[in-house]
């Protein structure tokens, strides 16, 4: 069973890797020959129109509504590449410097992921390629190394140190940054976790503190004795903004004895057993 792919239509942005992702798909589809002219030797008429179709009806179902009208009259493969590599890959002095200009002064912040940091420079790297300005493996190492955060220093040391010969391979490079992101975040890990541990050893002493009834020490509990007292009827123990109605059994609170009829006599007698 043939494997379908699909790509995103391209929408007159990013150009460079539409190309790139619709050639592998004409690739794949053994189509890719029919972007370029129709070789002397390719004798067979019916297979090269077949081919041809194919490739076209790939390029259109690639494509946003907006550019696809504007290569409706095409009638080949070759005229509909040609035609989208005039308008959209412009290899004008002005797009390289302005690409190179964005490459050079790239540089990762501490927020940023080392891979997302790699795709960005490698998106730059693959639009400069197709601007006929490709960027070798050493410039793109050397221009990894010196895009990142100062705290990378000491990898950069070891890296350059290390070197057997003068020349840097960003596979490489690229590789040993990821690495040491990941120690930095498996670091960070262990630190959080240990914190974890702590906390939560602090707060196991505090509760060795308490009595067995869940109290906390002796001179805590003198000075919460001063603000209560006990009911002289049932010693029963309350808080000294709290009345205990003896004849009744109910705890009542200065709000609820508002509502009481003989409220000055309950509030003296309230009063006078807690001092």
């Amino acid at each position: 069973m043939t494997t379908k792919f699909k790509i995103e239509k391209f929408n007159v942005s990013n150009f460079s890797l539409w190309k790139l992702k619709m050639k592998a798909i004409l690739r794949k589809d053994n189509y890719l020959a029919a972007i370029s002219e129709r070789p002397a030797d390719f004798e067979d008429n019916a297979k090269w129109n077949e081919m041809d179709e194919n490739a076209i009806a790939n390029l259109h179902l690639s494509l946003a509504d907006g550019v696809l009208s504007s290569i409706e009259e095409k009638k080949t493969t070759k005229e509909i590449w040609d035609h989208l590599g005039k308008l959209y890959e412009a290899k004008s002095l002005h797009n390289k410097i302005f690409l190179k200009r964005k490459l050079y002064t790239l540089r990762m912040t501490e927020s940023t992921s080392v891979t997302e940091h790699i795709n960005a420079m490698n998106t730059l790297f693959s639009q400069l390629t197709s601007l006929s300005n490709k960027i070798e493996s050493q410039e793109r190492a050397e221009l990894l190394l010196q895009s990142l955060p100062d705290s990378y220093d000491q990898l950069i040391i070891n890296l350059t140190n290390n070197l057997l010969t003068d020349c840097l391979a960003f596979d490489d490079v690229a590789a040993a940054v990821l690495e040491e992101e990941n120690r930095r975040k498996n670091k960070e890990d262990r630190q959080a976790g240990s914190q974890q541990v702590e906390a939560l050893t602090v707060m196991r002493g505090r509760s060795t503190e308490r009595g067995p009834s869940g109290s906390h020490n002796h001179g805590r509990s003198k000075s919460k004795s001063k603000k209560n007292f006990n009911c002289m009827n049932c010693s029963r123990f309350i808080g000294i903004r709290e009345y205990w109605l003896t004849f009744s059994g109910i705890l009542l609170t200065w709000d609820l004895l508002l509502f009481l009829d003989d409220k000055s006599q309950i509030r003296r007698q309230a009063e006078a057993r807690a001092f």
